[in-house]
C-alpha cells in the first residue's frame, strides 16, 4: 500500500518540476523567470542604492511632528513633511507624530515615551505643549537638535533633517 502511494506522489512531483522548468524556459526570452525576477533596487535620497545593509541603518534621529487636527500651522507643515517623505527614505531617520488633538497632556507625553523621545520633548516644550512644529531629536543624547516650522519649505526641511542626522 505504501509503495502504491509513493509512485503517484513521485509522478506528481516530477510533473510539477517539469512545469516549473518549462515556465522558466518560456520566460527566458524576456529576462524574467517564473521563480525569480530581477528588479532595479530603489534609490535612497542620497542616491545610494537601497541594499540589505542600508535598510538596517540604526535610527539616529527622530523627526517628531507635534500635531493636532485643529492646529492651523500643522495643516501647513504636514503636507511639506509628506513631500519630504515622498522623496524617499532617509537612512537613520524615523518620522514620528505626537497627536495633541484631544489636548490631553498625559496622552501626549505617553505617545512621546512610547516613541522614545519623552525627555527631549519635555525639555524642549518646557511644560507648554505647542503644536505645529517638527522637532529633530538626537536619539542617543535625547536632545532637540533643530526645529522645523511652517515657514520652512520642503527643500529646507530635508536639509535640516540631513544636518541633524549628520550632527547626531
Amino acid at each position: 500500500m505504501k509503495n502504491a502511494l509513493i509512485l503517484p506522489a513521485s509522478l506528481i512531483g516530477a510533473a510539477l518540476m517539469l512545469t516549473a522548468c518549462s515556465n522558466a524556459t518560456d520566460s527566458a526570452d524576456t529576462g524574467t523567470s517564473a521563480v525569480v525576477q530581477i528588479v532595479e533596487a530603489p534609490m535612497a535620497t542620497n542616491d545610494m542604492p537601497m541594499t540589505a545593509d542600508t535598510m538596517k541603518v540604526e535610527t539616529k534621529t527622530k523627526a517628531v511632528l507635534v500635531y493636532a487636527d485643529w492646529c492651523s500651522s500643522c495643516k501647513i507643515l504636514d503636507p511639506k513633511i509628506k513631500a519630504v517623505q515622498a522623496m524617499g527614505p532617509i537612512p537613520g531617520v524615523e518620522f514620528v507624530t505626537l497627536d495633541y488633538t484631544d489636548k490631553n497632556a498625559d496622552n501626549f507625553y505617553a505617545q512621546a515615551a512610547a516613541a522614545g523621545v519623552e525627555a527631549a520633548v519635555r525639555a524642549e516644550l518646557d511644560g507648554a505643549i505647542k503644536t505645529g512644529w517638527l522637532l529633530l531629536v538626537d536619539v542617543d543624547d535625547a536632545r532637540v537638535l533643530s526645529k522645523v516650522t511652517k515657514a520652512d519649505d520642503a527643500a529646507l526641511i530635508a536639509a535640516k533633517i540631513k544636518a541633524a542626522l549628520a550632527a547626531s
